[in-house]
């Protein structure tokens, strides 16, 4: 099979587009809070790549603390796969912005985190990894935020069911 390189460019250039770039980032940010959230809610334990416990008390604690917090990620993960269908800019628009805000902190708590090496965050791969993801997606979202027009917000519902 004959794959036409220009073909494969047209298709990422489409998710890239004035039209389809808010579509894009709520696509990947929810279905990754689907997974994640998921993963997290199933098997607490995989936070341990985050996140050291040292005696069965604090991995206890942990797990008391990481399934409802999974849980919290699949529901947003929902509500934002729900929110490409919208046609309202405004709901968008604020859905946008409270998500800057949430990786903001989120990503400065982090760093903290890090910088006090406290032994709690781990900084190996996975955790440098989680910073990452986090500045990504408050750079994604505050670039809507600050430095996209309102037609980018209005009247570009999908139609994905």
């Amino acid at each position: 099979m004959v794959h036409n390189h220009n073909s494969m460019g047209k298709d990422v250039a489409y998710y890239f587009s004035h039209k389809q770039r808010l579509d894009t980032l709520f696509a990947v940010h929810a279905s990754f809070s689907l997974l994640i959230g998921a993963v997290g809610y199933l098997f607490p334990s995989s936070a341990n790549v985050f996140f050291t416990t040292e005696s069965d008390r604090e991995y206890n604690l942990a797990k008391a603390i990481i399934r409802p917090y999974s849980t919290l990620i699949f529901a947003q993960g929902i509500m934002i796969w729900r929110a490409r269908k919208i046609h309202d800019g405004e709901i968008k628009r604020v859905f946008v912005l409270a998500y800057f805000i949430c990786f903001l902190f989120s990503t400065l708590s982090l760093i903290a985190e890090h910088l006090t090496n406290s032994g709690v965050v781990s900084g190996k791969i996975m955790g440098v990894m989680k910073i990452v993801s986090m500045m990504l997606l408050t750079a994604g979202y505050g670039w809507f935020t600050f430095f996209q027009p309102p037609a980018v917000f209005s009247g570009l519902a999908t139609h994905y069911h």
